[in-house]
């Protein structure tokens, strides 16, 4: 299991920086906002993790919340720059970025499914 993104030490941030090429590391405190509020976003959206008994270790989240974390992060840095018109990109090759969008939504909580019998 993986652990929260965070750029509190120089390790984190070389992490980041490998699953986030282009992460605004620049300035680290804004960095840690967006990564914090992807986290809380997370939190919020996913399904409640087991209480941990006081004394004991909190274990790490599930990968798919680190995951979904990153790319909740990603999708806050990219709505962050975008145009007057909403738009992120130059030369007719933009898009409009959907913080907690349909496919995060679906990492944090996997649709149940049911197996195709044929």
């Amino acid at each position: 299991m993986a652990a929260w993104y965070s750029v509190a030490t120089p390790d984190e941030v070389t992490r980041l920086v490998g699953a986030w090429r282009d992460a605004p590391i620049e300035n680290e405190e804004v960095m840690g906002f967006i990564l914090g509020v992807a986290r809380e976003q997370v939190l919020d959206f996913g399904p409640p993790l087991p209480v941990v008994p006081e004394g004991q270790a909190v274990p790490d989240p599930p990968d798919r919340f680190v995951y979904a974390q990153l790319q909740q992060a990603t999708n806050l840095w990219n709505a962050g720059r975008v145009s007057g018109d909403g738009d992120v990109g130059e030369g007719g090759f933009s898009f409009t970025p959907r913080p907690l969008d349909r496919t995060i939504k679906n990492i944090i909580r996997p649709p149940k499914g049911r197996p195709r019998v044929r």
